[in-house]
């Protein structure tokens, strides 16, 4: 089939970031599955020819290549409304997006964008009624997975006890603390974590410039290949699952990319998680910070149990929960005959 592939190419439209999470994930696996693949990075196109001339620009594309599937990951607002429906409505691809985060961002974002599409995904099981309720139908139920062509076992010696890698937003550092109150070595990874005086700093100092704070945030990220190397590092990784704008937990990508990296994850509780895992025996689950710090205990001081669970997890997600099974399902919805 093919495919043209509209999404960032880069972490956050930054290409000194290295590749994006949609490259990695979504990406490689259509290229993995044998599609005939062309990336569109529209970010790069928008900042170098604005939203009207890039959203042409993916028009023209669609128009000369005639993909049977224009396979979209929204951003934010870069493309144009009206040119991005005529792709929909004057051409014989068909077009769809990938809508994430709809736990927080349908009323504000995916609702006034989904028309746009002939089919839109979201992995909230509340949203679909959403879309419905305003006239939407084409809304397909999907979930998040992993690419076990990228999220694989390495062979790593344990130097951790317990880590956690993700940005420092919403109550994190407060959990974190706790944790390391109660005695439990956590070690920790992402943005933000190390920089939070620094930009009291900047209040104060006019030398430490925006840019500057910026530069010192990303050097916190980690690159695709040290995040992998730490979660196979780790006899625990934490998966704090509240999304940034809200404390209200939600399924996440890393529910699945940890365990296919071979690793023990004890994640916060989300409802329809027991869907994908069988909880205590795929993956361990966590209610309140007690909880948490009762079952890091627990699993330090019982390996057989914890090892046991890893892999139980990590052949899980190789035989359900990879990307190639959520696109082939994705795409036999869509009638698209694969």
């Amino acid at each position: 089939m093919k495919i043209l592939f509209a999404a960032l190419k880069y972490d956050y439209g930054i290409p000194e970031r290295g590749y994006s999470f949609e490259y990695y994930s979504f990406y490689d696996t259509l290229v993995g599955m044998g599609h005939d693949v062309e990336y569109f990075d529209f970010y790069s196109l928008y900042r170098q020819l604005g939203s009207l001339e890039m959203t042409k620009s993916l028009r023209r594309k669609v128009e000369e290549w005639k993909p049977d599937l224009l396979f979209m990951f929204l951003f934010s607002d870069q493309f144009d409304f009206d040119e991005l429906k005529k792709i929909k409505y004057q051409t014989k691809t068909i077009t769809y997006n990938w809508f994430a985060d709809d736990h927080w961002r349908f009323d504000n974002y995916s609702r006034h964008w989904a028309p746009c599409f002939s089919f839109i995904s979201t992995t909230d099981k509340k949203a679909i009624h959403k879309y419905q309720y305003i006239g939407y139908s084409n809304v397909l139920l999907t979930q998040w997975a992993a690419n076990p062509r990228i999220w694989k076992p390495t062979a790593e010696l344990i130097c951790y006890d317990v880590t956690f890698i993700g940005q420092a937003h919403g109550n994190r550092k407060q959990v974190i603390n706790t944790l390391r109150n109660n005695g439990l070595n956590i070690q920790v990874w992402g943005p933000y974590w190390n920089v939070t005086r620094l930009h009291k700093l900047a209040k104060k100092l006019h030398f430490i410039t925006n840019k500057t704070i910026q530069m010192l945030v990303d050097r916190t990220r980690l690159s695709q290949e040290e995040m992998i190397k730490i979660l196979c590092q780790s006899r625990i990784n934490l998966n704090l699952s509240a999304s940034s704008q809200t404390l209200h937990n939600q399924i996440k990508g890393r529910n699945f990319e940890i365990p296919a990296t071979g690793g023990f994850q004890i994640s916060g509780y989300e409802e329809g998680l027991e869907e994908y895992f069988q909880l205590d025996k795929e993956i361990v689950c966590y209610h309140t910070v007690d909880e948490l710090i009762n079952k890091i205990k627990y699993y330090l001081n019982n390996e057989d149990e914890r090892l046991s669970i890893a892999k139980a997890g990590y052949k899980l997600v190789l035989s359900e929960h990879t990307y190639t099974h959520r696109f082939t399902t994705l795409f036999n919805e869509m009638d698209l005959g694969v």
